[in-house]
């Protein structure tokens, strides 16, 4: 029991030096892009100064999805989840791709759950960022991070996926969350509106700056289907494309909160 405990605690001590290192590394990125790039604020009318706020309760968010990471690989290496297939050209990106689909659906529930009366409260700490930073990303709660997280600790038991594509989705999970609230639009395509499923940072921007619409992770699908789509989303994202026009004025009321 104590072999396994200290071998469970070196994979999480990997996981959190692992996390760190691509949250500096990307947070530098898009500070750096940022400021070479002031015309591509998506919310120009607010600035976020809560940067060192923000990474204050990082230590708790970064604990709290190493841990549910880590759990996932442990439970693989000790054959206690579905034994995973054999990677090669064909398993990897299938199950990456069932799994990055699977868990877009488990983002888009558990952040309806916390948009609720009843769960709002593990929530309102990631809200106040209304004008979101590339740091916003794991400004959030104990429960908030548990329930997104758990994702990783729960599909090993699902889903018989290599452990290598798990590592893949974590690392693309980590910088697209940071990616989405970067507050700066600097990827603008027309993959990441209709008729395409790609979401963009404009996509959860819109979420920060109105509290009620955008609750998907990587693909805006859910959101169209539930209804929960912003109704200028499409068109803000258009303007911020290389071929579109003047980006659209930012919501001048205040954002409306459950």
């Amino acid at each position: 029991m104590v072999a396994l405990l200290l071998d469970f605690l070196r994979l999480l001590g990997l996981m959190v030096g692992a996390v760190v290192a691509v949250m500096l590394l990307t947070g530098l990125f898009f500070e750096i892009m940022n400021a070479r790039h002031p015309e591509r604020r998506i919310q120009k009318d607010r600035v976020n100064r809560r940067k060192w706020k923000e990474l204050r309760q990082a230590p708790i968010s970064i604990l709290t999805l190493s841990v549910c990471f880590a759990f996932g690989l442990f439970a693989q290496q000790q054959g206690w989840s579905l034994v995973p297939l054999e990677l090669s050209w064909w398993s990897g990106p299938l199950m990456l791709m069932i799994s990055v689909v699977l868990y877009d659906a488990w983002f888009y529930w558990v952040h309806r759950l916390l948009h609720s009366r009843v769960f709002y409260r593990f929530h309102a700490l990631h809200h106040k960022s209304v004008a979101p930073t590339v740091w916003s990303n794991h400004h959030e709660s104990f429960v908030e991070a548990l329930l997104n997280q758990a994702y990783y600790a729960i599909i090993v038991f699902v889903l018989p996926v290599p452990w290598q594509m798990l590592v893949l989705q974590k690392l693309y999970d980590q910088i697209s969350g940071m990616l989405g609230h970067a507050g700066f639009e600097h990827f603008a395509s027309p993959a990441g509106r209709s008729p395409w499923p790609l979401a963009s940072t404009v996509f959860h921007d819109q979420h920060h700056g109105t509290f009620r619409f955008n609750y998907g992770h990587t693909f805006s699908l859910w959101d169209r289907w539930m209804g929960t789509l912003h109704p200028r989303y499409d068109n803000t994202l258009k303007s911020f494309e290389p071929s579109g026009n003047e980006p659209d004025a930012p919501e001048s009321r205040a954002p409306e909160r459950p």
